[in-house]
This record gives structure tokens, sequence and C-alpha cells, in this order.
């Protein structure tokens, strides 16, 4: 059955006393009672018209809170992701690199395996952004970490440290050789050049290397061992990044021509 109470009869009501009211007019409107029931259907008229217009103003506010539930979700959402991944990259950032490299770890003690950190850096990175400006720095690191992501397994983590500083957390290695194969793959694939605004940067990549539990057991002493590393092959090559408007291939545009200082 119908709801008696829905918000459709309650509508109708005022025009059902209209039409009672008209029906007392032509049948009763000699009886000495028609005043009183006049007043008393004109008050259960303004009564149900006043409790129309609540339900109006109550389906309004409920519209407005629904809207604003669903905007303090999405902003519950967003800060989460914050909190756990880097904004300019999208990539996890330390404090979910800490995470999985906890969970890395009880994987490998269970399986008899190998963890591995490399740390990154690009090399005079600083000189990309006082050059160009920090716009093209910006997107020289969103390409980097693109790059990163494809050159490591599903299983792996590529993590934005700070600045043009990057950290990968390596799981489930068979053997301690396992980090060096995939360090000299993104060698290999942070090396090409990128294009960006027309020019053609090509940046070198300083990495160093500490696998668990040879080099060190906790993470801060694995990734000091592999900082470390990375600065031992920083100061082997001195070279800076070099720009030039030099096409990838025929279908490239071209920018100014100049090279940054070794």
């Amino acid at each position: 059955m119908g709801n008696r109470t829905s918000n459709g009869g309650a509508q109708a009501l005022p025009a059902t006393f209209d039409r009672v009211q008209s029906f007392r007019d032509d049948a009763f409107s000699d009886s000495p009672d028609m005043a009183e029931v006049h007043r008393v259907l004109t008050t259960m008229r303004l009564r149900f018209g006043a409790a129309l217009r609540q339900l109006e103003r109550l389906r309004h506010r409920d519209a407005l809170l629904g809207r604003e539930n669903v905007l303090l979700t999405e902003a519950v959402v967003k800060a989460r992701r914050f909190a756990y991944h880097d904004e300019l990259t999208d990539l996890p950032n330390r404090h979910l690199l800490l995470d999985r490299f906890n969970l890395a770890v009880a994987l490998a003690e269970r399986h008899n395996q190998h963890v591995a950190l490399l740390y990154l850096d690009l090399d005079r990175f600083k000189h990309v952004n006082d050059t160009l400006g920090h716009s093209v720095g910006d997107k020289l690191l969103q390409q980097v970490a693109q790059r990163l992501v494809t050159s490591i397994r599903a299983s792996d983590t590529v993590c934005r440290y700070g600045g043009d500083e990057f950290v990968v957390l390596l799981s489930e290695l068979d053997a301690t050789d396992g980090a060096g194969v995939v360090a000299d793959n993104i060698r290999a694939r942070l090396a090409a050049p990128y294009l960006i605004g027309g020019a053609q940067i090509t940046v070198a990549t300083s990495l160093g290397k500490a696998v668990y539990p040879v080099d060190a057991q906790a993470f801060g002493d694995l990734l000091h061992v592999a900082d470390l590393a990375m600065y031992r092959d920083k100061a082997r090559r001195p070279a800076g990044p070099s720009i030039s408007d030099a096409p990838l291939d025929a279908g490239m545009n071209s920018a100014g021509v100049f090279s940054l200082p070794g």
C-alpha cells in the first residue's frame, strides 16, 4: 500500500481543503456552525502549508549536507594519498617506502631472500632549474619518475626521497647481484635524452646500492650505505647536464643551443 503521509499526499492537502470548503459553502451556507467549520479548516490548511514549507527546507538542507559529505570524503581521500605520496611525481614518499621496506624484509626472512635499496641523484640538477626554470625542472623530475617506474617490477617501489633524489626498493631478490642488474638497467634508461619544451636535456645519474642483510639490516643504516655509495659514484663522474637543440629524431622541434658547464 502507498504511504498516506508521503510528501506528495501532503502537498495535495491544501487542494483538498479548498474542495471541502467549496462544498461546505455550497451545501451549508445557512448553517450556524459553518463559521466554526470554516475557521477550523482554515487553521488546518495554514498548519499544513507551514509543514510543507518546513519539509522543503529540510529537503534542501539534506541536499546541501549530501554535497558537503561528498566533498569531505574526497578531501579525506586526497589527504591520505598526499600523506604517502609525492605531490609532484605521485610516487610513494619516504613514509610509504619505510612501510614497504619492513614488509619486504619480513618476506625476505621467510623465504631466505635479499632486499636492496638503490639511492639515485641527478647530477647538478640545480643547473637545469637555474637555466631553464623550475617548471622545466619539475617536468624533468616527472619524466625521470616515469622511467624509473617502467624499469622495475610491480613488486618493487620507487620513492621520491626529496628534491632530485630517488630511492628504489628491490624486494624478493634471490641473489645479491640482482640489484646490480637492475641498477645497470636504470642507468641505461635514465641516460637517454629528455625532450622538454623543445629542449633536449641529458642528465647523468649517480647511483649507489646496498643489500639487506649483507650491508646492513636496519632501514636507516642500509640507506646510509647506499647514500655513501652514491656519492662515491658521483665523485667518479664530474660531468654535469647538457642542454641543446639537437632533435631526438627528425620530427622533433629545436630550441636555443647552449650547454651547461661540467
